[in-house]
């Protein structure tokens, strides 16, 4: 698969779980800071010119974190360490 198109795909994933974040009924709040996060990682794909692909949206944030960490995965040496260490920085912070 073409690098650019992985790209726009776990954009589309980031995407996804930022939504799911926003919607998730969640008291303390973390959900919203979750959402805010993948704004700011949104803005580094934006950066690198990427393009949003538009994904499956029936799943949930931590799965498309997942997802998009799968796709980028099969292209690591092309992926920018800025978007890999975000990425995976958020998927550590929505684990907990």
């Amino acid at each position: 698969m073409d690098g650019s198109l992985v790209l726009a795909i776990a954009l589309g994933h980031v995407r996804n779980a930022a939504a799911a974040f926003v919607a998730a009924e969640d008291p303390t709040g973390e959900s919203l800071f979750l959402a805010a996060e993948c704004l700011d990682l949104e803005g580094l794909f934006s950066e690198f010119g990427v393009v949003p692909e538009v994904v499956a949206r029936d799943i949930g944030a931590s799965e498309s974190l997942d997802l998009a960490a799968e796709v980028l995965a099969s292209v690591r040496p092309n992926v920018p360490l800025a978007l890999w260490a975000g990425l995976q920085a958020l998927r550590r912070r929505a684990a907990r």
